[in-house]
């Protein structure tokens, strides 16, 4: 397989031609080898191998002249035969010499970055805007609506009436509640800087650790269940000890490459933080458009019938539509933050001025329809599922209907985490290549059939080293929220610690998912743009092909 290529200039962010289209020839460089490849010397083992070439039929032709057909050959039948020429010879280099450096025109430049780029999936992103007003609408008219008052409505009245209330002590206790939760989410964002720099200097072995640390804690459960008397319970836990060792055992050789990847990524994440400040602002934004829903369905219990019901379900939905469109927001950004890094760290034009920011703009305009799609088809799995429990919940059907429920909840789990997934490698080719979201879905699954594993393998590998840093930093902010707690409110310094575990793990977790969507970009550009890392930044090349080949 060639490296694509860019007629007349360097392969740029975001690359003209998408995945799976050939890409135009460039004229032939006797001085550097076949032009946009690396040196013949790094031609064999390199990410994707090349097949071999067959030894007559392909380019470049055997070294002799071209002989004439047959005579009993029909001339004029098709196709015509064209006549060739002998290639120059190829040059063979005795030692290792750098790829060749390609540059980018000012036209190549005005066509890749356009003045005014194409919005992608509009009609998308102003059926989101409209939903957000109409739940907004919905509030309203929920609110204005009264129900019929009872006697005991106005004896309870009555009673809270009577009640005196300190707005001064409230008002204390708030602020020292505050204090402890603001210590805990200091500590959580200070231990994710801290877990990304270990992480950077470190990763092979915080790889292997967390592999062997998953391993211990299966074993340590399957001793507590034996002890309790669960014996069945331990059996199983054992298994799945020895499934997680027999799955270390078989991607040992993938590590190397795992951590060369994530190694890069938190050496441009501690570069740029900038996506990690976006993550933790989602997180705010989320908290304040959960207090929204939240008050919308308590206004829209007023409602009875089949209002009711549709009205539930179209609540779940706009709940999880709109918690999935602002986290794939922040992934789209920080893809286009290291696809930026990608294609021009290293470059002769340089990395652009502020590329966190101008990821955010494409994510939240000329890819905001796209984002809407994708996110839409999550949010309806998710619906489905969560209509699905509330009527098991409610003993709807007896134990058939309990039964067809389980089965219904396990495949549209099943389902719900497979398009994440890939949802997930689909948005990164929109913030890569800015293309529409059926596009990019075609593409992502292209790619999955070439390299899907290669994808899971590595996924699976970083996940446990997220899922460890999300459980520490959770168990970091626990302490120090009781140790503040102690000192503010000391009556309640166990339920505070409980609190600010499960505050410091959410923060953590937004900065996990930022490491999560810069390591799916950084491998979907080394699988479908190698030539790019072998121009800009020879070094990581050269390291990442080593590492994949053992």
């Amino acid at each position: 397989m060639g490296y694509p290529e860019q007629e007349g200039g360097p392969p740029v962010y975001p690359p003209s031609q998408p995945y799976g289209h050939p890409h135009p020839a460039a004229p032939y460089d006797p001085h550097a080898g076949v032009y946009g490849a690396p040196p013949p010397h790094q031609q064999q083992g390199y990410y994707p191998p090349p097949t071999a070439p067959p030894p007559h039929g392909a380019y470049p032709p055997p070294q002799h002249a071209y002989s004439p057909p047959p005579a009993h050959y029909d001339q004029g039948a098709y196709p015509p035969q064209p006549m060739y020429v002998a290639a120059p010879p190829v040059v063979v280099y005795a030692a290792p010499l750098p790829p060749p450096v390609m540059q980018m025109t000012p036209e190549q430049m005005q066509h890749m970055f356009p003045q005014k780029p194409k919005y992608q999936d509009l009609p998308w992103a102003i059926l989101f805007i409209l939903h957000l007003v109409s739940i907004i609408v919905l509030l309203a008219i929920s609110y204005n609506k009264t129900t019929p008052s009872t006697d005991s409505d106005e004896i309870n009245r009555g009673k809270d009436s009577g009640n005196n209330f300190s707005t001064e002590t409230f008002f204390l206790e708030l602020g020292r509640f505050l204090g402890v939760i603001l210590a805990a989410s200091g500590a959580a964002i200070i231990f994710s800087f801290i877990y990304l720099s270990l992480t950077k200097r470190h990763p092979k072995a915080v790889i292997k650790a967390t592999l062997v640390l998953s391993i211990l804690v299966w074993i340590a459960l399957a001793i507590i269940s034996f002890l309790t008397g669960s014996y069945i319970m331990g059996i199983i836990m054992i298994v799945i000890a020895l499934l997680n060792a027999l799955v270390f055992w078989m991607w040992r050789k993938r590590i190397p490459f795992a951590a060369a990847i994530l190694s890069s990524v938190c050496k441009v994440l501690l570069r740029f933080p900038a996506p990690s400040y976006f993550s933790y602002l989602s997180g705010l934004v989320l908290l304040g458009w959960t207090v929204l829903w939240l008050i919308t369905v308590s206004q829209c219990q007023k409602y009875t019938g089949y209002a009711s019901g549709i009205l539930t379900a179209y609540l779940f939905l706009s709940f999880f539509w709109t918690t999935q469109v602002v986290k794939n927001v922040v992934h789209v950004c920080t893809s286009g933050l290291m696809a930026s890094y990608y294609f021009y760290s290293g470059s002769p034009n340089g990395m652009p001025g502020n590329p966190t920011l101008g990821a955010l703009k494409r994510a939240c305009t000329t890819s905001f329809g796209s984002i809407c799609l994708g996110s839409l088809i999550v949010a309806v799995i998710k619906t489905l599922r969560q209509l699905v429990q509330n009527a098991r919940n409610n003993n709807k059907g007896g134990v058939v209907g309990a039964v067809l429920a389980c089965i219904a909840i396990c495949i549209l789990s099943i389902l719900e985490r497979l398009v994440e997934y890939f949802n997930m490698y689909a948005f990164t080719q929109v913030a890569i290549y800015g293309k529409s979201f059926c596009q990019a879905s075609k593409d992502t699954w292209n790619l999955f059939k070439s390299n899907g594993a290669d994808a899971i393998i590595n996924d699976n590998l970083i996940s446990g080293v997220l899922v460890v840093g999300t459980i520490l930093g959770g168990c970091f902010a626990a302490v120090v929220g009781a140790v503040v707690a102690h000192f503010l409110i000391p009556q309640s310094w166990v339920l505070l610690a409980i609190v600010s575990f499960l505050v410091g793990a959410c923060l953590v977790t937004l900065a996990m998912e930022v490491i999560e969507s810069a390591v799916a970009t950084m491998l979907v550009c080394f699988v479908l743009e190698p030539a790019v890392l072998a121009n800009n930044n020879p070094e990581l090349f050269t390291r990442l092909r080593d590492k994949y080949n053992r």
